[in-house]
């Protein structure tokens, strides 16, 4: 019973960190109806589309006390978890870093290894953790955008999204 108290608290506790291809017990690649009956009791699940590059495609958003917290994107052929979007607070690295954070905190934690932009986002990849961290560009100048250049890019800009 002990042991089975032990890998419950710990399930628990990791389950508040950003990994590679996991965050909340929900890792990439795991069966949709296994995420959907692991989370019903604990979260309120809505099935509904979002678009991305003109086109729309499923999407599972997980609600927190009427709060969008993350979304589960399914591969649409096999109907397993493809990606994470994580929009809430409760969400953080094993270093503490998560939505609300600043590109500045990122700078002074990881290795920024690339920076990549579409449909209007500016997504940061860092060597550390293989997960996209998407800035709020309603702070990003409009003139920025002629030249793309990290360097220009404001410490204080807030990270609004995580994608696994």
């Amino acid at each position: 019973m002990k042991i089975l108290t032990i890998i419950a608290l710990f399930l628990f506790i990791n389950s508040g960190i950003i990994e590679n291809d996991c965050v909340d017990n929900v890792k990439i690649g795991m069966d949709i109806t296994e995420f959907l009956q692991s989370k019903n009791g604990i979260y309120k699940v809505k099935e509904g589309t979002i678009k991305l590059e003109g086109d729309d495609y499923p999407i599972f958003n997980v609600y927190e006390n009427s709060e969008l917290i993350y979304a589960v994107e399914p591969n649409e052929a096999e109907k397993k978890v493809w990606r994470i979007w994580l929009y809430g607070k409760k969400f953080k690295t094993d270093i503490g870093i998560g939505v609300g954070n600043t590109l500045g905190d990122l700078k002074e934690k990881y290795t920024i290894t690339e920076m990549s932009t579409a449909e209007g986002t500016v997504v940061i990849s860092v060597q550390e953790i293989k997960v996209g961290f998407d800035l709020d560009t309603s702070q990003i100048p409009r003139e920025w955008w002629n030249e793309i250049k990290m360097e220009e890019l404001k410490n204080d800009l807030p990270i609004n999204l995580i994608i696994i």
